[in-house]
């Protein structure tokens, strides 16, 4: 079935598995709920209602100051479960009505006792659209429950899932897949259920998390949490907390009776959580975006236009330093001038803000950002070379599209530019040390990222600007011709430029086809574990964070910080929904199966959020008829409706393999020898696959090569 986060939008009561009950079967339900659904209906605000500032939350404040009564926490750990969790919010006058509201009396603290400092996340109105539901369920077997896997999402449809996840404002469930924490394998007192949406959590939405029939090792159920009961028999002089989790319970009951009538049982544990709103994501970049703009026009003594004049003609101060031709690849380096968003230019540096954590220029000051541009050094029969800004991979620099990453692309006719990915480049990477060892610091390298996503914007008005680079002579032939088609820039990001390439994206009037390569979302929650490059950075964050609770809470505070920089906090907004004054983008995501480095289930999750089609079938068990792999997917890339490669469509994206063999199905990375070569940097001799780049930046088609069968190939 196709899953669209915008389109799926059934009954409630369809959702939980049953045709609408009429007649004897509704009445059935309402006298067992009896004056209870007025408060379930209370609780599924319409989204208008969830969107409307203060007092939109009709049920009563949760009223926790330190941990929460739901759960009990592993011992020695600091109680912030489960997560995410309105508990920890407070009624705000924001977007979502709910402000964050993390304390460091209850949040984790490293070896040397320092906690982290939730300052910037106590300024979000809700929590990641990509939030892991984190919960403690002592003695669970999660194949007994009958929990949906990684290799079988749409389990977590059954009519009788034992977790269903609801979005309230719709009365929609949501996919998923669970897992017990694999980084926690050799202590099972601290292994979290880890529940993982299979799309983007909807901007501004209320969730509800209901655990039913949860299961131990012998297949009996695990009794309900004392606090179930105590909210069940709440009264009006109990706790605005048990309170507030009666009207959970009355909620979730409505469903589970439409399945199982008036022997629905109490659930182990039920609980809500509000997800960050558009305004309290997007708002950091959007502002620097609007601000860098105008100072690009008011920073050009010629300037005599409005704001469109400045989009058509100019284009940032920009210099050459070098410019050499080698066997028919022109390779030129230099520096571009940007607006300063930081406090200074060093690593370290913050965002230059007001009081209320609203980004603002730094005076006259400029970030000098680097650019490489490699073309083809002289006009080809076929014309100019189609230009591309290019996003380089994790902790790299701009120099990668000076080797392999883009060999092909210049023999194809292509001109790629790249500049650092600024907060998550080579540069960064003391930065990156200092925050995974005391994470109160890692609001640096977010607001370094968000300085980041307007050097690429600016890096695109120099490809599609008269007065940018075809300008200079350096992108010009002989004669004076650009060697390069001015104002037909596109994106093209892989690994890290694909995870963080929707970001810069969604925010940007420079270019509408994008190319994510080997692309994902969520890095505190689907990317991090699950990638072998995770390792290296482990042998720092586990150190100075070694409660293994306490590690997936500090990676999910991180999240809600990470937003700002990768496609997890824009991409609801890159093929619909745009922001305001930005056109929807046509996007072609590139998937490796088996990648070591980034998890097929963080692409897959990007593609479903973006309704995008995939190419059918997506995958085939058996590599060029050899035996069939084990564990894979039962089906792959679910949820996704077939591509027509006949003509554009919004978004598509093909998964190409090569015979690796499948990843692991839990949080831990294929970093043993039974998971065979990385395919991660495969697809550069793949000659089908660059076909497939060239056509759709051409004509936005993804054009089927692969006929009836899955896309396999023998050629990295």
């Amino acid at each position: 079935m196709h899953w669209s986060p915008h389109e799926f939008r059934p009954s409630p009561l369809l959702l939980f598995g049953y045709r609408e009950p009429g007649g004897d079967a509704m009445r059935r339900i309402r006298a067992i709920l009896g004056s209870a659904v007025l408060v379930s209906a209370a609780l599924v605000a319409t989204p208008t209602a969830l969107q409307g500032g203060a007092g939109a939350a009709t049920l009563a404040d949760p009223g926790v100051v330190g941990c929460d009564v739901l759960v009990t926490a592993p011992a020695g750990h600091s109680c912030m479960l489960p997560w995410p969790n309105d508990a920890f919010t407070v009624s705000a006058k924001t977007p979502t009505g709910r402000m964050i509201h993390i304390t460091t009396a209850i949040d984790p603290a490293n070896k040397s006792g320092v906690h982290v400092n939730p300052l910037y996340q106590d300024r979000n109105d809700g929590f990641s659209p990509g939030s892991v539901i984190l919960v403690p369920v002592p003695g669970l077997d999660v194949a007994q429950s009958g929990i949906a896997p990684s290799t079988d999402i749409g389990a977590s449809f059954n009519a009788t899932a034992p977790i269903m996840l609801f979005d309230t404002s719709t009365g929609a469930r949501v996919p998923y897949f669970a897992e017990l924490d694999a980084q926690a394998a050799d202590t099972p007192s601290e292994q979290l259920l880890l529940i993982h949406p299979a799309t983007s959590l909807l901007e501004g939405h209320r969730y509800v998390v209901d655990l039913q029939q949860m299961k131990n090792a012998s297949g009996a159920v695990l009794p309900s949490l004392p606090s179930m009961t105590a909210a069940l028999n709440a009264t009006s002089s109990s706790s605005t907390r048990l309170r507030h989790l009666q009207g959970i319970l009355n909620y979730v009951h409505l469903g589970a009776s439409a399945i199982l009538g008036s022997s629905a049982p109490l659930p182990y544990l039920a609980w809500d959580f509000t997800v960050a709103s558009s305004q309290s994501l997007s708002t950091p970049a959007l502002t620097m975006r609007t601000l860098a703009y105008k100072w690009l026009a008011t920073h050009h003594l010629a300037y005599k236009g409005s704001m469109k004049t400045v989009a058509a003609n100019y284009a940032p101060a920009f210099t050459v330093t070098s410019s050499v031709d080698t066997a028919g690849t022109r390779d030129i380096h230099g520096t571009f001038q940007v607006p300063l968003f930081l406090k200074d230019a060093g690593n370290f540096s913050s965002m230059n803000a007001t009081k209320a954590g609203v980004p603002v220029i730094n005076g006259s000051k400029t970030w000098t950002a680097n650019f490489i541009c490699v073309l083809p050094s002289t006009l080809n029969a076929a014309g100019a070379a189609t230009p591309t800004v290019y996003g380089h991979g994790l902790l790299g620099s701009a120099g990668e599209v000076e080797g392999g990453s883009f060999r092909a692309g210049v023999a194809a006719n292509m001109m790629g530019c790249a500049t650092d990915w600024v907060g998550m480049s080579g540069k960064d990477i003391l930065n990156v040390a200092r925050n995974l060892g005391e994470m109160s610091t890692f609001y640096t390298q977010t607001d370094h990222m968000l300085q980041g996503l307007i050097n690429f914007q600016f890096l695109g008005r120099l490809i599609n600007s008269p007065a940018g680079f075809a300008s200079s002579t350096a992108f010009q032939d002989g004669a004076g011709h650009s060697l390069f088609k001015v104002g037909d820039c596109h994106f093209m990001g892989y690994s890290q430029g694909g995870i963080m390439g929707g970001a810069a994206s969604a925010i940007s009037t420079e270019w509408t086809r994008v190319i994510l390569g080997v692309p994902g979302m969520d890095y505190g929650g689907l990317l991090l574990n699950r990638s072998v490059d995770w390792n290296e950075f482990a042998s720092i964050f586990v150190p100075a964070y070694p409660d293994r609770v306490d590690q997936q809470i500090v990676l999910q505070m991180a999240q809600m910080l990470w937003d700002r920089g990768e496609n997890e906090g824009y991409v609801q907004h890159l093929t619909s929904h745009p922001y305001p004054g930005i056109p929807v983008k046509k996007v072609f995501l590139i998937e490796n199966f088996g990648d070591h480095q980034v998890s097929n289930l963080a692409g897959d999750m990007l593609a479903r959020t973006i309704g995008a089609a995939n190419h059918q079938p997506a995958f085939n068990p058996s590599f060029q008829g050899g035996t069939p792999r084990l564990n894979p997917p039962v089906v792959a890339q679910w949820g996704l409706p077939k591509l027509d490669q006949t003509k554009a469509a919004p978004a598509g994206v093909v998964l190409w393999d090569y015979g690796t063999p499948t990843p692991p199905t839990v949080n831990h990375a294929p970093d043993d020898a039974s998971f065979g070569s990385d395919p991660h940097g495969y697809g550069r001799g793949n000659t089908f696959l660059m076909t497939q780049v060239t056509t759709f930046m051409s004509t936005g088609i993804i054009p089927n090569l692969c006929g009836d069968n899955a896309c396999q190939s023998t050629t990295p």
